[in-house]
């Protein structure tokens, strides 16, 4: 009997050691599995709305296209202070997921300038600087050296960002400079104004800087009503004044010609000692974007939930909300569009409101989208303008969502398309004049599309801040110039979430339940459980 139970217990164990065996061998053929698909498709599980952790379709795309490998030089120092202890890692892991979407087209190695004295006497001239940081290290500040920056190279073309401190930007910094090593000419942006240029130049440093990373930016003069240069390929007509015929002529030509244009056309000039006091702006455009499929009012929209704004008022400064500040939220804002769609605002100062002309549009055969709107609490004003912020707002008893930014989208006929050229009255040289008497304008255009804004100062250094409003004026020269190539990774980086606007009587609802709710449902679920208790009491007492 004996025998027979050791037999048994002994069959036992070989059972359960074979099935241990096969199991284990399971187990590593489906990490073996698991790893093997790893190396040939990245797989990542990001749960966060905007994909914060994961690579953007866009890169992923810009990666897809690579024909020839690029060479990604990583200029890390092997020793980095705490407080950029995870860099690397993160820097590591988000080059490793471009590489697995680049099918073998990127090369990445990570050096120590520190471990070759040459090297480190070339990074100054390379471009990479080393960066100074403080370390705390046995209760003592001490300062430490180190190489943070990055090398894009490709054939004779090579990128550099000289700094990485964290990786909010740098999918934008990288993909942008993968881009513009690839592609054969960068793209030419041109801002088409009335300013004086060094008086432009002063006022728009941050908008141009932001462009300038990504294109060739160049700044014409609206009055010498010169012919938009065939490189241009958006063309940002901004605070237009006293617009000749002739130089309408060259932007209806250069749309005619199937380039794209952003117009952010102001109706009014705000005083540069009082910024609240305001004169008329005649900008000659009106014609000629109503037979493109827009109308700019001359008015300003206001909207009861709008940005709050500080202002100053002698030795006191105060935050309140403005309505001639009007503030598109998310859900006033074109979901379709790839410009807005990953926008939480965008905010507009002093902007004129828009119109769609869909009759017009329908005869072109256009079509016409309204990319951000005030609230259903919009309205307008004319004539003269009370821009006073401590003033008592009236509202009117009709209001309604007025347009703020619209895109047009078609073949377009030409301004002048039953009209001469018209002569130039700037001065012309006689061979020029000849010249322009022989042309034929251009009748029709290609599919292209126009953006128009009613005002041109949310670009301008006072107001143009990281965020939004850049997002948006950004994306939108990114979407007429490369399509989707750029804008899906930019608008996540720059998503606020702001709260949906609600009535007064709403807000107070929604205190008292904070208030009250939590001890009333504590309420109602003591008296449940006593009468529970009780019901339960009385069926055994009858029992």
């Amino acid at each position: 009997m004996e025998i027979k139970l050791e037999k048994t217990m002994g069959l036992r164990k070989v059972k359960y050691s074979s099935n241990l065996f096969l199991t284990i061998l399971i187990l590593l053929g489906i990490l073996g599995t698991i790893n093997f698909i790893s190396h040939r498709r990245f797989i990542r599980f990001d749960l966060t709305s905007e994909k914060m952790y994961s690579i953007s379709k866009s890169t992923q795309n810009a990666l897809a296209k690579l024909n020839d490998v690029v060479n990604i030089k990583v200029y890390f120092s092997k020793e980095l202070p705490p407080q950029l202890a995870t860099l690397d890692s993160q820097v590591r892991d988000m080059l490793d997921e471009y590489k697995a979407y680049s099918h073998g087209k990127l090369l990445i190695e990570f050096i120590d300038p520190a471990s070759d004295p040459s090297l480190e006497q070339r990074m100054n001239f390379i471009g990479i600087p080393k960066v100074q940081l403080n370390v705390f290290q046995k209760d003592q500040a001490q300062l430490t050296n180190v190489y943070l920056g990055m090398m894009i190279l490709y054939q004779d073309k090579k990128e550099i960002i000289p700094v990485i401190q964290d990786t909010r930007n740098l999918e934008y910094d990288l993909t942008s400079a993968i881009i513009r090593v690839t592609q054969k000419e960068p793209k030419t942006v041109a801002f088409l104004t009335s300013i004086p240029e060094q008086d432009f130049k002063d006022m728009t440093t941050r908008v141009r800087e932001d462009l300038e990373k990504q294109y060739t930016v160049n700044i014409l003069d609206l009055k010498k009503e010169e012919k938009i240069p065939s490189s241009v390929n958006t063309l940002i007509v901004m605070a237009p004044e006293e617009t000749s015929e002739r130089a309408q002529y060259e932007i209806d030509q250069f749309i005619m010609r199937g380039g794209k244009a952003i117009f952010l056309v102001d109706t009014i000039k705000l005083d540069k000692k009082n910024m609240l006091q305001t004169q008329q702006v005649k900008h000659n455009l009106d014609d000629m974007l109503t037979h493109y499929g827009v109308k700019v009012n001359n008015d300003l929209a206001l909207d009861r939930y709008s940005a709050t704004v500080g202002f100053n008022r002698g030795f006191f400064s105060f935050r309140i909300p403005y309505p001639f500040w009007p503030k598109a939220i998310a859900q006033n804002l074109d979901q379709k569009s790839p410009i807005v769609n990953k926008l939480g605002s965008i905010t507009f100062p002093w902007t004129s409101s828009l119109e769609l002309l869909t009759g017009r549009l329908k005869t072109l055969g256009a079509e016409g989208t309204v990319l951000a709107k005030t609230s259903t609490h919009g309205w307008t004003t004319s004539g003269s303008y009370n821009l006073d912020p401590g003033q008592r707002f009236e509202m009117p008893s009709e209001m309604k969502s007025i347009p703020l930014a619209v895109l047009i989208s078609g073949k377009f006929k030409s301004f002048f398309e039953n009209k001469p050229a018209p002569p130039k009255t700037a001065a012309a040289t006689p061979e020029q004049m000849q010249s322009q008497a022989q042309e034929s304008p251009i009748r029709e255009s290609p599919l292209t599309h126009i953006l128009v804004v009613g005002n041109s100062r949310m670009v301008t250094d006072g107001f143009y801040q990281p965020g939004e409003n850049a997002s948006f004026f950004l994306n939108s020269v990114d979407w007429l110039t490369m399509g989707d190539a750029l804008i899906g990774i930019r608008s996540r980086e720059n998503t606020e979430h702001p709260l949906k606007p609600t009535e007064p009587h709403q807000r107070t609802t929604i205190r008292y339940i904070n208030i009250f709710g939590v001890s009333i449902m504590l309420i109602i679920f003591g008296l449940a459980r006593a009468w529970l208790n009780n019901k339960r009491k009385t069926a055994w007492l009858d029992n």
